[in-house]
This record gives C-alpha cells, sequence and structure tokens, in this order.
C-alpha cells in the first residue's frame, strides 16, 4: 500500500501547486501579502472559521478564499475517501500485513484519546497551527503562498496516513471476523494449490540409479524411493482437505479450519466424516 500512498500524496502536491500557479499567473493581486497577524489568526480559529479563509474574506480577495476552501474541503474529502478506499482494500486483502502492532495501537489510541487530551481541538484551531507557521510574529504579514503550500503538504501527508491507517484496521476487522467464525477465511484458500495433483500425471517415474519402476496401489508406477525433502503424504492430504499452502502458519490452519467446520459440522447440515476428515487434518498440520 505504500505505492498508493505515494501516488495520493503526490496527486495531492501536484493540484495545489497547480492552484497556486493558475492563481498567481491570473490574478497575481490576490497572493499579495495578507494583513493578519498571528493574534487575528489565533481569534479565526477560535470563532470556528478556518483562518486563511476568514484572512481572505476580511481582505476582500475572493479568489484566494476560494481556492482556501477548496484546499480545506477537498482536503477532508480525500482524507475520508482515502481511510475509506484503505479500509476496502485492507479487508480484501488476502495476504499478511505489513505493519507492526506498535503503529496500530499507537495511531488508534492516539486518535481514540486526542478529544479527550485534547477537547477543544478542532480542525480549524489545526489550520490556525500551520497558518501560523506562515505569520511574521505579530506584525501584519501573512504570505498566501506560503501557507497553501505548506497546507498542501499537511493535507498530502495526512493522506497518505489514513489510507495506510485504514488498510491496517480493515485487514484487522477481516482478522477479528475470521477468528469469531462471522466470515469464510480466504486468507488460507487463496493460498491453497491451484488443483490437486493428480497421480496419472506421474505415473511413470525412474529412480536416480535407473532402476526398475515399481507398481503403487492405485496403478500408478513411480520411482522405487522418493524425494528425501518430499512431504508425506499425510501431510499433503491433509493441506489438501483444508485448503492450506504448504507455508501456512498455525494461525491460518486454525481459521480454515473452524471456517470449513461450520459448514461440515453434523449440527449444520454437514456430515460425521467430514468432520472427522477435518479434525484428523487439523491434528495432522498442527502436530496433535
Amino acid at each position: 500500500m505504500l505505492a498508493p500512498a505515494l501516488t495520493v500524496a503526490l496527486a495531492v502536491v501536484c493540484l495545489t501547486l497547480l492552484g497556486v500557479l493558475a492563481l498567481y499567473t491570473s490574478q497575481p493581486g490576490e497572493m499579495a501579502t495578507l494583513p493578519a497577524n498571528e493574534e487575528a489568526l489565533r481569534r479565526y480559529a477560535e470563532q470556528g472559521y478556518f483562518p486563511l479563509m476568514a484572512a481572505a474574506n476580511a481582505a476582500e480577495r475572493r479568489a484566494l478564499a476560494t481556492l482556501a476552501g477548496l484546499q480545506t474541503f477537498g482536503g477532508l474529502f480525500a482524507m475520508l475517501m482515502s481511510f475509506v478506499y484503505g479500509c476496502r482494500r485492507g479487508y480484501a486483502n488476502p495476504r499478511p500485513r505489513g505493519w507492526s502492532n506498535a503503529f496500530w495501537a499507537s495511531t488508534v489510541v492516539g486518535l481514540a484519546l486526542a478529544t479527550w487530551i485534547f477537547p477543544e481541538v478542532s480542525a480549524q484551531k489545526l489550520d490556525y497551527l500551520l497558518t501560523s507557521l506562515a505569520a511574521n510574529g505579530r506584525s501584519a504579514q501573512l504570505s498566501p503562498v506560503v501557507v497553501l503550500l505548506e497546507r498542501g503538504g499537511a493535507v498530502a501527508m495526512l493522506v497518505a496516513f489514513f489510507l495506510l491507517l485504514g488498510h491496517d484496521l480493515g485487514y484487522r476487522l477481516r482478522e477479528a471476523l475470521e477468528d469469531f467464525g462471522l466470515v469464510e477465511a480466504h486468507e488460507a484458500a487463496r493460498r491453497a494449490p491451484s488443483s490437486k495433483p493428480d497421480p496419472s500425471a506421474h505415473s511413470r517415474r525412474r529412480d536416480s540409479a535407473g532402476g526398475p519402476e515399481t507398481e503403487t496401489n492405485f496403478g500408478a508406477r513411480e520411482a522405487s524411493s522418493p524425494p528425501p525433502s518430499a512431504p508425506s503424504s499425510a501431510e499433503v492430504k491433509a493441506r489438501l482437505i483444508l485448503g492450506v499452502g504448504s507455508n501456512a502458519s498455525k494461525r491460518e490452519i486454525e481459521r480454515a479450519y473452524r471456517a470449513q467446520m461450520k459448514r461440515a459440522h453434523p449440527d449444520h447440515g454437514g456430515s460425521v466424516e467430514r468432520a472427522s476428515a477435518l479434525n484428523a487434518a487439523r491434528d495432522v498440520l498442527l502436530g496433535r
């Protein structure tokens, strides 16, 4: 997900640069220094206004206020959509997550406690923190170009962050639902072999010494001795029954077992033979 995150961040930066360049070339007077100091910006934020938009409206620069509004609300919309897209990708992702538990725990706990630690925090006040960086102390000097570029960079980082956060949360949601048996496990199934091995495909094999072929119980011919690294037939059969690959973890094996047992259990319309086969396959793979 790093590639989509970097792509969407780069798109936000490019749109910001295009907007600034378009307004600067078409109406350069709109980009002149605004008469707003840090105290005025704080007052705008406390009143519930976004500082740059309020300062532009106070100076009767409608084009600048429009561009600032598009950047503000477009950025909020981009954050929301990137989070939703990340959740969707993470929920449908059959591969393990790429983010550590520390990233997930610190981020989610931080977001959950942010409103409790900072009860008066708001988007307007966060915007004030960015805008005040471009203000020259208490003097009435505020460069719209610098503010717009700073806000664009911040929005780009937040959009990428929410995309990654949504992906991690979506994957963990799917993981939790699979553990509780509410949805069918698909991670292990996608790692399973594409098809069952065909005994007739290897009906004739010769050993390394060129010895005679031996007859199997199935009427097929195979080498007199299998390769030393080949898995046992019981393990291969167990993986085929559960539908897991050779590199499946214990958790994936348990998840695949629970998902199939929901349908195979006699109380749910299954059969005793199928349930017994699933139990035996799980025991073989987990070494019980």
